[in-house]
């Protein structure tokens, strides 16, 4: 017969396994709503450490989309502050240098980095809006929206028509849906390819002209050795480092084997 402890004990754990459950349930309900402060609120109020580990990763997951939603009142708040297009210089400041400077000291970010937030807020801003509701949905990240962006700019830039550029977002959406930044950007060359063939050229061309090789010492002897090559070259060059590397391996082998030889005779010896 259970002793009235007993029968507590199991009455609590019972009711915590149902709060528990109950939590996890609201959770996947967040996961699918709209991101938002009201999500956000009720979220934070959550102890992770509670849930299963199913309930975790839902957890995560829904912080997530709420990331997105901060990103994307970040990019409306930079837009404002930056304007739709670069200033004129004033006086002993020049184009942007104003507006960069103090994005700079305020997200505590190098004047580099600042000026690339504008630009990735701006033409998010004035060109992609369907971007800029994905991302305040939580269904794309940041870092996807800035690659869409920095992608297109220089295409919008050299007078990518209304029509092309709503293409361009379309495809580039849908491609985001599954796959990763880097087939994102390379999804956003091809469709820029085959939307403004000429403009996309121009591209490859200075592409060509910014190829470049720079070595790095390293510890121990060593060095890093990084280059921006045309993917042809950059084969060949692979292809030479490739042979070589054999060519060596194959010769610490022989030199391996023939100073274990010349070991085993002296030993016989």
């Amino acid at each position: 017969m259970k002793s009235f402890l007993d029968i507590v004990s199991s009455n609590t754990n019972n009711s915590t396994m149902t709060r528990t459950r109950e939590v996890e349930l609201r959770i996947s309900q967040l996961l699918v709503a709209r991101a938002g402060i009201d999500v956000l609120s009720e979220i934070q109020a959550i102890d992770p450490m509670t849930l299963d580990y199913a309930g975790r990763l839902e957890y995560l997951e829904t912080l997530q989309k709420q990331t997105g939603w901060l990103d994307a009142l970040m990019q409306s708040a930079l837009f404002a502050v930056a304007g739709d297009a670069p200033g004129k210089p004033e006086g002993i400041f020049g184009v942007d240098e104003l507006e960069r400077e103090d994005v700079a000291t305020v997200l505590r970010m190098s004047p580099s980095t600042a000026q690339s937030r504008i630009d990735v807020a701006r033409t998010l801003n004035n060109h992609f809006p369907l971007v800029c509701d994905a991302l305040a949905m939580g269904e794309i990240s940041a870092h996807v929206a800035s690659v869409i962006a920095r992608e297109s700019a220089d295409a919008i830039q050299q007078g990518l028509a209304p029509e092309q550029i709503r293409a361009l977002e379309e495809s580039a959406l849908t491609h985001a849906e599954n796959h990763s930044a880097v087939q994102v950007a390379n999804r956003i060359r091809s469709t820029i390819a085959k939307l403004a063939p000429e403009e996309f050229e121009e591209r490859v061309e200075r592409a060509i002209e910014e190829r470049n090789v720079h070595m790095y010492p390293e510890p121990h002897g060593m060095a890093t050795i990084i280059a921006l090559l045309p993917i042809t070259e950059a084969q060949t060059v692979m292809f030479a480092i490739d042979k070589m590397a054999r060519i060596a391996q194959a010769r610490f082998r022989q030199e391996a084997g023939s100073a274990a030889s010349s070991s085993s005779g002296s030993a016989a010896s």
